[in-house]
């Protein structure tokens, strides 16, 4: 048998229980669960919300101000200069377009934060914390990204198919081969979207869930910590990550960024999912705090007395109880 420490009122992803968890779960019905949810978590939920649906005004409304501010370089009849060689790739519709990889970023989480729960013996509000994280840690990076696209941009590597540029007479710099966007005669639309290639924003969001998921994987199955984990604790680990990997080798499969842009999304999606994390969790990697849910309006004391449950490790499975004493 071993035994792990911590504090607070969830010390173990059991500890949400009480000792006579029977009694105490048939007192409180849906109704007062949903009142307890809203009371936690609702103006977290609309806050949310709210800067999600300014990112999309922003992505929709604002001009894209680095990417119009750019100058790419023209020269008729050379298809192996370097701007030709960045820019004139092929156009193809994307392989995972926006709302299927919005959907993929919150459904993952919601489908392992829901198995996570149920094997790991939770509750409702452990799973709709878990949830708030991982939706959070999304829509951040979507609008950090979104920021970045409309004020840094950069051309993707179709530009010039999208472009079709026509200039109407020399352009500007030492040579005259130097032209804006407004040369462009192609679809406004697409050249609006063309003009937005750094950061990726399906990697950026990718990796914010799937970095968050594999940190909560870790916090309930307590990978980093004192015994030798089964491998499929492991894969379970590591899946989200490999998603996430997915979505960049996707991305670049269909030419929708260059591979600046895809390390320039990862990094963004894995800052934000660490800053969510440690900003919902006591810890991060201590496997005595890091399963512990933070509130909003108190602060985390640690007691001169530590509450911990007792578990112990099966062919490298954590098995919890729900047995707890005072050390």
């Amino acid at each position: 048998m071993r035994h792990r420490t911590g504090s607070g009122d969830e010390i173990l992803p059991t500890s949400n229980r009480h000792p006579n968890g029977g009694t105490e779960r048939r007192k409180h019905g849906f109704g007062a669960k949903i009142a307890d949810f809203a009371k936690q978590f609702g103006l977290d939920w609309a806050t949310i919300l709210i800067i999600g649906i300014i990112a999309l005004m922003i992505d929709k409304y604002v001009p894209d101000v680095g990417g119009k501010a750019r100058y790419f370089r023209l020269l008729p009849g050379e298809s192996t200069s370097p701007q030709m060689e960045a820019f004139g790739h092929p156009y193809r519709k994307q392989i995972i377009t926006f709302w299927a990889s919005a959907g993929l970023n919150v459904g993952i989480p919601a489908l392992f934060i829901s198995v996570l729960e149920i094997c790991t013996r939770g509750n409702f509000i452990v799973f709709a914390r878990g949830m708030l994280g991982a939706v959070n840690s999304v829509i951040m990076c979507c609008f950090v990204q979104i920021i970045i696209k409309t004020l840094v941009g950069g051309y993707r590597p179709s530009w010039f198919e999208i472009c079709k540029p026509q200039p109407d007479g020399p352009g500007v710099g030492y040579d005259g081969t130097w032209y804006k966007w407004t040369i462009c005669t192609g679809d406004q639309e697409k050249i609006n979207w063309a003009l937005e290639s750094f950061p990726s924003g399906h990697v950026a969001t990718s990796f914010a869930a799937g970095v968050f998921l594999s940190l909560y994987v870790n916090a309930k199955l307590k990978i980093f910590s004192d015994y030798r984990v089964n491998p499929i604790i492991m894969v379970l680990f590591l899946t989200p990550l490999t998603l996430a990997v997915l979505m960049g080798g996707a991305i670049s499969a269909d030419m929708s960024h260059h591979w600046y842009d895809i390390i320039g999304g990862a990094i963004l999606g894995t800052f934000i999912a660490f800053l969510t994390f440690r900003s919902f969790y006591v810890s991060i990697f201590d496997p005595r705090t890091n399963h512990i849910g933070l509130e909003p309006s108190r602060r985390f004391q640690r007691g001169p007395e530590f509450d911990y449950g007792e578990y112990e490790s099966r062919y490298g499975f954590p098995v919890f109880s729900y047995n707890y004493r005072k050390s």
